[in-house]
């Protein structure tokens, strides 16, 4: 996943759509009306400013001609927009915007006109929709979405307005269901956890935490459960660990049923048996119950190796030949712990080299491909059960170089493009499900423009990146084809104006950007010295 395109991840859709809507633009849009009216007030004492039409656009308190005290606008129906207070023409306390029918929509925590505290995002009914903390106008901190339940959905760590940290996603009850690690802003990575499919059935990788009220939100606490599950069933190693986080108990399950014999940790001893020369004839390690565990070699009366089998819990994971120093060599098969094969290829001085296959469960291919001193090499083939070809790579030294294609499974292709030593590069394609991304990689960011479509072949986003930065001219549009959103990007920053569009074609609303920071707004310059940050007159 891709921080910077639209994905099915609700914090990234997040962080691009509901960042430049509404928000702090409500502010601009108090300032441009009431400044609109201000004709020559008097410089001290209380005032009313109004539309054309009469109705007060807004009211409050002036000292030596500036904003002092406590602050309201209205619509033109006399509806209440926003409230607040200001010291010394600053914005300064907690700001309060509300739409037309009256409903709040957004809080923001101000200081000396810069953001510093909490800025609340609000839904129909009063439902808290994201909270974001700022610090001198940047994000430091927590930013939260929550589902409308109340329930939090996402916690990312902000640091200097960039993502930084691990960000966690939960699912509507609780469950812990994502782990993303960002740097700078940059995704690292990504990991998905205690996942339903459709039909509900447990998925993947498995956690359970301990509950900790002591924790604030998107912190991890003690493990307390950790395994995979294949279809909702228990498959391989299990932990269960007690509140310190401590180890308790280890089980090893194969389709939901428990390998008694298969615990991590055993005592082992090395047992060997002998020709009737003298000579050793196998030798190998047992578990405290008896149990193989480990390699074993056998062995001609000569001396010479003949083959040799690895055991887990008494079961043979895989079996071939070893070389006079213990190193594995030649032929080699892996199994399953059901005994049905796994893998087969060759080994040279302990590392796998040459053709290796890999199994389904059943007997049918999953992956091919070459290895050269034990890293990938050359073509790589998967298999969907049935033979489909479900995704074929290219490797140089054990990193993806060449081209890279994933197909679903009626063979449509969903992901296409080409790696260099290990990174994107070049022109890449997805198809999301519901929608279409086409653009280039280079250096494994984002460069030039990218192209995201719906699935009627409908324009849904067309914008430049220059090192994985938004750059230029961003257009995004509605599902019948009107435009959504539209505005210029340079460093990766909101500059210029941004308009937003409804369903209809109707423009919402127009924000002037410098360097990310709202300036004006329906073309409605902020008057010196009433705009946020001094009293300077250079706005644009």
């Amino acid at each position: 996943m891709e921080i910077v395109h639209r994905s099915n991840s609700p914090y990234y859709i997040n962080t691009i759509h509901l960042k430049n809507i509404r928000i702090q633009c409500l502010l601009m849009i108090w300032f441009g009306s009431v400044m609109a009216s201000f004709g020559q007030p008097d410089p001290d004492g209380m005032v009313q400013y109004r539309y054309p039409n009469g109705a007060v656009s807004s009211e409050g308190r002036l000292v030596n001609g500036k904003p002092e005290g406590y602050w309201k606008s209205y619509y033109e129906d006399g509806v209440l927009k926003a409230e607040g207070n200001r010291v010394g023409s600053l914005l300064d306390s907690t700001w309060r915007f509300y739409g037309p029918d009256g409903a709040m929509t957004v809080t923001i925590d101000y200081r000396a006109d810069r953001k510093n505290g909490q800025l609340r995002k609000y839904g129909p009914g009063g439902i808290l929709l994201s909270a974001e903390t700022f610090v001198e106008d940047q994000k430091n901190g927590p930013t939260i979405a929550y589902y409308p339940s109340g329930a939090v959905h996402w916690v990312v760590p902000f640091k200097d307005g960039r993502e930084e940290g691990k960000a966690v996603e939960y699912a509507e009850d609780g469950r812990i269901i994502t782990i993303a690690e960002h740097r700078a802003g940059l995704l690292r990575s990504k990991e998905t956890i205690n996942r339903l499919d459709e039909r509900g059935w447990r998925q993947g990788i498995w956690r359970e935490y301990w509950p900790d009220a002591r924790l604030s939100p998107g912190q991890l606490p003690k493990p307390k459960l950790e395994g995979r599950y294949v279809d909702d069933k228990r498959q391989g190693i299990f932990k269960e660990f007690d509140p310190t986080g401590a180890l308790r108990t280890m089980e090893k399950f194969d389709q939901d049923q428990v390998q008694k014999d298969a615990e991590e940790i055993k005592l082992l001893a090395i047992r060997n048996t002998y020709h009737s020369n003298g000579k050793v004839a196998s030798v190998g390690s047992y578990s405290k119950d008896g149990k193989r565990e480990g390699l074993f070699r056998s062995f001609e009366d000569s001396g010479a190796p003949t083959t040799a089998a690895i055991y887990q819990g008494d079961r043979r994971m895989s079996e071939g030949q070893v070389s006079t120093s213990g190193a594995l060599t030649g032929r080699w098969t892996e199994f399953y712990a059901t005994g049905e094969k796994r893998a087969e290829g060759e080994y040279k001085d302990g590392r796998k080299e040459g053709p290796w296959v890999f199994y389904h469960r059943g007997g049918e291919v999953e992956q091919r491909g070459n290895y050269v001193n034990g890293l990938p090499q050359g073509e790589w083939v998967w298999f969907f059960p049935g033979g489909a070809r479900h995704r074929e790579e290219n490797y140089r030294k054990g990193r993806e170089d060449g081209p890279s294609v994933e197909y679903d499974t009626s063979g449509a292709v969903i992901t296409q493009g080409e790696y260099i030593d290990g990174l994107k590069d070049g022109r890449w394609i997805y198809q999301l499900g519901d929608h279409r991304e086409e653009g280039s990689y280079k250096d494994g960011l984002r460069d030039g423009e990218w192209v995201f479509t719906y699935p009627d072949g409908r324009r849904a986003f067309v914008g430049s990146f220059v090192n994985g930065e938004p750059k230029g001219r961003h257009r995004w549009w509605w599902p019948n084809g009107r435009l959504e959103h539209e505005g210029r990007y340079s460093g990766g920053l909101e500059q210029g104006d941004h308009i937003f569009y409804d369903e209809l074609g109707n423009i919402r609303m127009v924000i002037n950007y410098r360097n990310g920071a709202e300036i004006k707004l329906l073309e409605e310059k902020l008057p010196p010295p009433y705009e946020p940050g001094g009293e300077g007159g250079d706005l644009p």
